[in-house]
């Protein structure tokens, strides 16, 4: 192969990567304006960042919906399995909760609340993968969004917050709920997108 041969071939396959990376880039958008005209409370510029940062390799393949779906879902899960860490060391004895007895109190049901979301997360992940039934995988998903909601009011209750009106996302792990919450709403987003397209009649 000579050299202009050769810079022909890196061209081309530089064309096709670029015009896959394109494809794969507006199918983001596409999804994601998608989803937030369902919820006023959907965040379009999370939802974007959070699927152009794939934890999965290869990355999703264009027009594919299951692998975009997947990639919310396990997010979720890690984050779900480093804010369980992250609430063990606010209660450790330099975590700064060491005379705040409804902090530390707060923090244990947090605790648990992460334990039980990240499980049920890692069986979503699983349900998915094999394809067995969505709405298991939609329950599961919509459980870890409502631990970080419960968590999160746990924490307002100090403050005679009964739960109601919009969230503010203020407690010591509120950037991990908020993260959670908007993840699962992602996921089950794409999952309502993906059963909506499998159900038409072809």
């Amino acid at each position: 192969m000579n050299l202009s041969q050769l810079f022909i071939t890196i061209f081309f396959l530089f064309f096709l990567v670029s015009q896959v990376n394109s494809t794969t880039d507006n199918m983001i958008k596409q999804t994601c304006k998608t989803c937030a005209t369902k919820s006023t409370i959907f965040d379009y510029n999370f939802c974007v960042s959070s699927l152009d940062n794939s934890p999965i390799s290869p990355p999703p393949t264009p027009t594919n919906l299951p692998s975009l779906a997947l990639i919310p879902m396990l997010q979720a899960l890690d984050n779900a399995t480093a804010t369980s860490s992250t609430i063990q060391q606010l209660m450790s004895d330099e975590g700064g909760f060491e005379d705040d007895g409804f902090g530390r109190a707060c923090l244990r049901d947090c605790l648990e609340l992460y334990e039980d979301a990240a499980e049920r997360l890692e069986q979503a992940v699983r349900v998915f993968v094999t394809r067995e039934e969505r709405e298991t995988v939609k329950v599961m998903v919509s459980a870890a969004m409502e631990a970080a909601v419960t968590c999160e009011n746990g924490f307002g209750e100090r403050d005679g917050g009964d739960g109601g009106g919009a969230m503010t996302w203020t407690s010591p792990i509120g950037g991990e709920n908020h993260k959670l919450f908007a993840l699962g709403q992602i996921s089950l987003c794409i999952i309502n997108m993906i059963s909506s397209v499998t159900s038409l009649p072809f």
